[in-house]
């Protein structure tokens, strides 16, 4: 952030006009926001930190923003370059700038890049903002992971704690961030709404991260073999070392297991531990001579001895014709009927994270759960009315989240008897706690019933709470991008692999790409916004290819950034929900008819947006079962069918024989078979009769290319029997 001297408060005009030359440390503390400032330096990044450029000289270094590109002016420059910039100084979310209003940009071949500047990590403040300096002997604690863009990265030094942030377009985005002790290399920058504090680093690729160890860690270390009385940890390190693991109830460990004594492929089994519990552990290499490496302390959960039953609900219509297990559970205006009896369910404690609360039928079941005996705990987004508050008995305790910052808590979720393993609960989904979210807008809940996870949530639960009883710390309370990653990620839910993500600590972003770049074969999903550019290429990147065909709808296309004509210009059918009521889902469905290849469900609080991921508190869980996905694929037809995107061919009973989708198609028309019958010959023909095309179906999705087909309207049949509606082709 710029502070302002009192001098520079009293400059006459002349101060504001073009000065013959002024020093960086000049231009950052004897002008206000608007002057016009000239200055010299070298050029200390390149286009791994975006657009922007980092200019230092021998008194401080400064941000120069061009706008956009360096189009404008005879190159783009590159590290090394010396530099003369006449601009006018700005802020941009409490980084100090010159730009975007540059009036010249004069290059004078190469110059001398500055050393960088050894500090800790607490010394990145406003001092050393623009500025190349080097943190020694750090370490990260999601190391193992791989890093994506545009996300923030915790690292520790010496017993001091820093961040450094990656953007899309740097060379780190794809690596694995590192298990090795790094001399961290990077240019201190800023980021922070309210223009204090938020000082980050930012390196300039793999190269800014200078190993300092004797011995890394080249995979993350991974949880399996998970049981209620223990699970395996595993990991690789680059030399042969003997491998132990560290672990205990607290961050404190205190419990010793050795494995190998030389290997670079470590698994240590740990044993005898306590069923629905999350222990914390960390790996330890040690070389022969006496090096070692340490894995970051993280929390892992045993097996409940919950139920482990996983239940699904929505409040809009679902097409049952394709259940393959059971058919969904489409409650329409009953849906908030099923979360009552939820929360009354509970018979001891219940913590609740909602966005907003307003729905009578729910300040009901809270009135006679708070009247059984049963401690809530509230948290709530202070910007919001939450008018169904002020109508709960006195005993129910709350506390709100009040910066304002984004769409801030955005949570929704209930957790009951979090420490019972027969009534625990976590319930879930896109849904707020509001009448018009349950018995309106479009939306899904799931409900776990099973202790692991709910532990894990009261564990977030905590830290926005401040404490763990009843009564919150306002002064020791985190939200959003202050939180950590504090929770597991794996947990087995009745024998089916739930994974969890609190945003915006724990990389729930590039969880959800992951997923998207592991289809195989089917991508379906439903969204309220869609505007995070990386999510988007993963889905277009699906598009692309011959052997994935996604389908997704989204109720905002006209917010700014949506991706939903970057997804249609790359083949993806993507639709407008432009029909009431809104869809106000945040779920994506992977490989729902492949269960060989592993289908998947994600939902949550979490919508497509760069808000959900580096602002808001959300939560996130991916569902590794072919069970549920079909559960979501139903409730997805029911939305194309309300959308007249899906016709069917059905049968004398009414049942369906064959489904054509997308209408209107551009590229490729779908169509998959739905009978126990031998497929039969699909015949597309133009308005005067004349067939255009024919194919024999095969067993399951027959994808037909209109490549000779023209733009119009067709009719279709199956073996002679007509679709109930045309088709048009784009």
């Amino acid at each position: 952030m710029k502070y302002i001297s009192l001098f520079a408060l009293v400059l006459t005009a002349a101060a504001s006009s073009i000065c013959a030359q002024d020093n960086i440390l000049e231009a950052r503390t004897d002008f206000n926001i608007g002057d016009v400032v000239t200055i010299t330096g070298v050029v200390t990044s390149d286009e791994n930190l975006g657009s922007v450029r980092y200019l230092q000289d021998a008194t401080a270094g400064i941000a120069l923003y061009p706008g956009g590109d360096w189009s404008d002016w005879d190159a783009e420059p590159v590290i090394g370059d010396s530099l003369t910039v006449t601009g006018e100084i700005t802020e941009y979310n409490g980084l100090l700038e010159v730009g975007p209003n540059l009036t010249e940009v004069t290059f004078h071949g190469t110059g001398t890049v500055p050393a960088a500047q050894v500090i800790s990590a607490s010394d990145m403040n406003e001092g050393l903002e623009g500025e190349l300096v080097r943190v020694n002997g750090a370490t990260f604690p999601l190391a193992g992971i791989e890093i994506a863009g545009n996300l923030t990265y915790d690292f520790t030094a010496d017993g001091e704690t820093g961040v450094i942030y990656v953007r899309t377009s740097n060379s780190l985005v794809g690596d694995i961030l590192t298990g090795c002790a790094v001399d961290l290399v990077g240019i201190v920058s800023q980021f922070s709404f309210d223009g204090t504090g938020g000082y980050q680093l930012l390196p300039r690729g793999q190269v800014d991260l200078i190993p300092a160890s004797d011995i890394c860690y080249t995979s993350p270390v991974v949880q399996s073999n998970m049981s209620t009385t223990g699970f395996t940890l595993s990991w690789d390190t680059d030399l042969a070392s003997a491998g132990t693991v560290e672990y205990g109830l607290t961050e404190d460990l205190g419990q010793v297991i050795e494995g190998a004594s030389s290997t670079t492929d470590h698994s240590v089994d740990l044993t005898g531990l306590e069923p629905g519990t999350i222990y914390y552990a960390r790996a330890i290499s040690v070389l022969p001579e006496g090096g070692q490496a340490l894995s970051p302390i993280r929390p892992y959960a045993t097996v409940s001895n919950s139920s482990g039953n996983i239940h699904v609900y929505f409040n809009g219509a679902v097409d049952v014709s394709v259940a393959t297990d059971e058919e969904a559970m489409s409650l329409g205006t009953d849906l908030n009927d099923t979360v009552a009896a939820w929360i009354t369910s509970a018979q001891h404690t219940l913590d609740v994270a909602a966005y907003n609360f307003n729905d009578q039928t729910l300040e009901d079941a809270f009135e006679t759960a708070a009247n059984n005996g049963v401690q809530i705990r509230w948290i709530y987004e202070g910007q919001n009315a939450n008018v169904g508050l002020s109508n709960l008995p006195a005993s129910v305790v709350t506390h709100p989240r009040t910066d304002g910052q984004g769409s801030g808590m955005h949570n929704k979720f209930i957790l009951g008897d979090a420490d019972y393993p027969e009534n625990a609960f976590v319930l879930t989904g896109s849904t707020n706690l509001t009448t018009g979210n349950l018995v309106q807008d479009l939306n899904n809940v799931i409900v776990f019933e099973d202790q692991s996870l709910a532990r894990a949530y009261t564990i977030e639960f905590n830290e926005m709470w401040g404490a763990d009883g009843m009564t919150p710390d306002a002064g020791n309370a985190k939200f959003g991008p202050d939180k950590s990653w504090n929770t597991p990620v794996d947990f087995l839910v009745g024998g089916v692999p739930v994974e969890l993500y609190f945003s915006p600590s724990d990389g729930t972003t590039n969880a959800i790409r992951q997923e998207i770049e592991a289809a195989d074969a089917e991508f379906e999903f439903a969204v309220l916004a869609f505007t995070r550019d990386d999510l988007g290429e993963a889905v277009s990147a699906l598009g692309q290819s011959f052997f994935v065909n996604p389908m997704g709808g989204i109720e905002q296309v006209n917010t700014t950034g949506s991706e939903f004509e970057n997804l249609q210009a790359n083949g993806v059918q993507v639709y407008h929900h432009n029909i009431s009521p809104d869809l106000h889902h945040k779920y994506a469905i992977v490989d729902h008819a492949s269960p060989a290849n592993d289908p998947v469900v994600i939902t949550g609080s979490h919508n497509r947006s760069s808000s959900a991921e580096n602002v808001n508190d959300e939560n996130t869980v991916i569902v590794h079962d072919p069970r549920v996905a079909n559960l979501y694929h139903q409730e997805f037809r029911g939305i194309l069918i309300a959308l007249g995107v899906i016709q069917s061919v059905e049968d004398q009973e009414g049942g369906a024989i064959c489904t054509v989708y997308p209408n209107p198609a551009r590229d490729v028309l779908s169509v998959r078979w739905e009978s126990d019958a031998a497929p039969g010959t699909l015949v597309l023909r133009d308005l005067s009769g004349r067939q255009v095309l024919a194919a024999k179906l095969g067993p399951t999705t027959t994808q037909l290319s209109l490549a000779g087909v023209a733009s119009g309207i067709y009719t279709a049949s199956v073996d002679g029997q007509g679709l109930p509606t045309r088709i048009v082709v784009e």
